[in-house]
């Protein structure tokens, strides 16, 4: 499965859990766009009760750039919570264990 196909899947399940989910487009200046920083996760979730959950989405075989290691590191220790999601089970179990 791609991860395109994930992320709307992660999408759906959350949204229809109550959550708010925000789709990031991250790298360089495309067009006249800023867009987030390089390395920052595909989604952000804010989940009912107010937590906020930072989702990496990868699909098949896909592996982390630097830049994407570096941001993690950099939310996590901002007090964040990432996650790296191959599918939606991961998020379900990131969900069941909080």
């Amino acid at each position: 499965m791609t991860g395109r196909e994930i992320q709307r899947l992660i999408t759906e399940y959350l949204t229809a859990r109550g959550a708010i989910v925000i789709r990031h487009n991250s790298g360089y200046v495309r067009k006249n766009v800023k867009l987030a920083p390089p390395g920052t996760p595909d989604l952000q979730a804010v989940l009912p009760g107010g937590r906020v959950l930072w989702i990496e989405v990868k699909g098949d075989g896909d592996t982390l750039r630097d830049s994407q290691k570096k941001m993690h590191s950099r939310l996590r220790e901002m007090g964040h919570t990432v996650i790296v999601a191959h599918s939606v089970d991961d998020v379900a179990d990131y969900l069941s264990s909080i």
